[in-house]
């Protein structure tokens, strides 16, 4: 937020509880918005809030991860993941579509992932979300990129705050998982997401420098990659036969 400030874009700012955004500071270039992806008439209001500017960009990055192995996953669970990373992605792009329409240039940044690519075990909610962001970005692109450039970004491992929700959505997973072959994989899980963070995340500055050049670019890209992670682990899975690449993530993942 602060380098598209920066860089001369004015920024509308967003979050469920606004209190979170007043480190930003003030100034003519920052509007600051309460919206819940989830709930209609907060898009409809913020959307609104909106109409009085020439508005050229929407990036959309809500979104969080459900972790568990799919056999103990409720079906609210995964109703609950892809209402916020699918339907409400969804739902803030068609509310503001008719605002991008009017400005020459406008674009429009999904933020997906690289699981948006390929699936890794004890995130099947995310890898799914994901899988249907890809989706929805492509099959917008063909539909409108005449008129309003979409931009498919697939980040992999970024340092924020993300990996600290995992165990506050989770619920009472761990005790559905006591005495199950899950209960250790789910202890190895977590130990290894820290270690990935840690060897290979990128910082959030790099990954909005990313996607501030896409935002600024004359003919932005279809697809933005973004970490070394997400370059080459896709590369990976499509160089190794199935069995190989499955093997190798039953046995990172606990699973072996």
């Amino acid at each position: 937020m602060p380098l598209c400030r920066s860089a001369g874009w004015g920024v509308v700012a967003t979050a469920r509880n606004p209190a979170t955004l007043a480190e930003l500071e003030p100034g003519e270039d920052l509007r600051i918005l309460p919206l819940d992806v989830t709930d209609a008439a907060s898009i409809a209001a913020a959307a609104e809030a909106c109409a009085d500017l020439r508005l050229k960009a929407l990036v959309n990055n809500a979104g969080y991860g459900q972790v568990g192995p799919l056999e103990l996953l409720r079906p609210e669970e995964l109703r609950a993941q892809f209402e916020t990373n699918v339907i409400g992605l969804h739902a803030v792009t068609t509310a503001f579509l008719p605002l991008l329409r009017r400005e020459k240039g406008s674009r429009i940044l999904q933020v997906a992932s690289m699981l948006g690519r390929l699936s890794i075990p004890l995130a099947g909610p995310y890898n799914a979300s994901k899988h249907a962001v890809v989706a929805l970005a492509e099959t917008l692109r063909l539909e409108v990129g005449s008129e309003v450039a979409v931009v498919l970004v697939e980040p992999g491992a970024i340092q924020t705050d993300f990996r600290e929700t995992l165990t506050k959505v989770w619920g009472d997973l761990p005790e559905r998982a006591r005495g199950t072959r899950y209960e250790s994989v789910i202890r190895h899980y977590l130990a290894g997401r820290e270690h990935q963070a840690e060897r290979f995340a990128l910082g959030a500055e790099p990954c909005a420098r990313r996607m501030l050049q896409a935002l600024n670019a004359e003919r932005p890209p279809r697809r933005l990659v973004i970490g070394r992670d997400a370059r080459w682990v896709g590369k990976l899975k499509a160089l190794l036969p199935a069995a190989w690449w499955e093997g190798l993530l039953r046995r990172f993942y606990g699973l072996g």
